[in-house]
């Protein structure tokens, strides 16, 4: 049961009762009033509601929460200026409306040249008095430099984690990092106990496009290697669907890749991974299972990074469809400026984001990668 105890300053006298509090003053009294009454319309309806701050590179993700659920979400602009000397200048609009609320920041650290910025916001936040803080973090940029493999190496994926692990406590509790399938789960224990990380999955995404879109075919999932099979192929075996994966092996002086278990002939085969870089070994996966017979082969990765205009290998590379999610907002761009690119299509994060913040989910999103 909730509640919910408003106290309210006793008047004596005429001379109290005609001065002004400091907040009537700055014409801030009526503001705090109506965040209350929000917050509580909010405990009473059940609905969780935030205060939406974002790199202006995460507008898209912003705009698609707020139209999904307007009174869920309301939104506070950030300036991002900079000084003349080109470091930050970073303004936050109506910062009072911090004070009682929750907060849901989205952040992109995709580019170093965005970082500080970003991370000044994040370490400013708590000192304001947000109620509690929640960071939508969906691509973790240093995921696969998580390990070193000779004396020299530096693995980034440790640096970035103490640096996001420094944020301020809010009076709710540590800040939660929400990241969608981080390439490597051991990850998550580079963080500090004073946030905690949430890791999501978009395979739920696939699913329902497999149910949906392709229920008429004969679908069948392959993975690129066997560390992304035990990762998600549990998942999808669940729900009755063949599941292959291919391995690389040697062959004389090269390593090429081989089916290693499954049978693709004759079926729609997607092939599924957390990420695509170069996109070299999806393309040999491709090649594999055509000549092993599979009707035609498409694509899910959550994240498309394709440095440097590596997506181009893929058209006219034989693929019926090449699904990624909008976690890297440069990506997604770059295929809103091309048309021409049909072969691709970005999956927005939004809904299953929705989903998780509601309370709504089913575990699906969060426990994908255990099943």
């Amino acid at each position: 049961p909730l509640c919910i105890c408003i106290t309210f300053p006793l008047r004596v006298g005429m001379a109290n009762a005609s001065r002004k509090r400091p907040l009537e003053e700055d014409g801030m009294s009526e503001e705090i009033q109506r965040m209350i009454a929000n917050q509580i319309e909010a405990s009473l309806s059940g609905r969780n509601k935030y205060i939406i701050l974002a790199h202006p590179s995460m507008d898209h993700i912003k705009k698609n929460l707020m139209e999904l659920d307007p009174l869920s979400y309301t939104e506070v602009k950030v300036d991002w200026r900079e000084f003349e000397s080109g470091m930050p200048n970073i303004f936050i609009e109506e910062v009072h409306k911090l004070l009682p609320a929750h907060v849901l920041l989205l952040l992109n650290m995709r580019r170093k040249e965005i970082l500080l910025d970003q991370l000044s916001l994040l370490y400013a936040i708590p000192r304001y008095g947000c109620r509690s803080l929640t960071v939508l973090l969906p691509f973790f940029p240093t995921g696969t430099m998580e390990r070193v493999d000779r004396e020299g190496e530096v693995a980034t994926a440790s640096t970035l984690s103490r640096m996001i692990s420094a944020v301020p406590m809010t009076p709710g509790g540590p800040a939660r990092f929400l990241i969608f399938d981080i390439h490597a789960l051991q990850i998550r224990f580079y963080f500090q106990d004073s946030i905690l990380p949430v890791l999501l999955s978009a395979m739920p995404l696939l699913l329902n496009l497999l149910k949906t879109r392709f229920s008429s075919e004969e679908v069948a999932v392959a993975f690129p290697d066997e560390g992304a099979k035990k990762r998600f192929g549990g998942f999808f075996e669940k729900e009755g669907y063949p599941v292959l994966f291919c391995s690389k092996v040697r062959e004389g002086d090269k390593r090429v890749v081989r089916v290693a278990e499954g049978d693709p002939k004759g079926k729609h085969v997607f092939i599924v991974d957390d990420l695509c870089n170069t996109g070299g070994t999806v393309l040999a996966c491709r090649s594999e299972l055509e000549k092993r017979g599979a009707n035609k082969v498409s694509v899910f990765v959550t994240h498309g990074v394709f440095p440097q205009g590596s997506w181009q290998k893929f058209e006219g590379a034989g693929f019926d469809k090449i699904f990624i999610t909008d976690s890297i907002p440069e990506t997604c761009q770059i295929f809103e400026e091309r048309k021409s690119a049909q072969i691709f299509e970005v999956i927005k994060l939004a809904p299953a984001l929705h989903t998780y913040l509601q309370g709504q989910v089913n575990s699906d999103a969060r426990q994908a990668w255990r099943k």
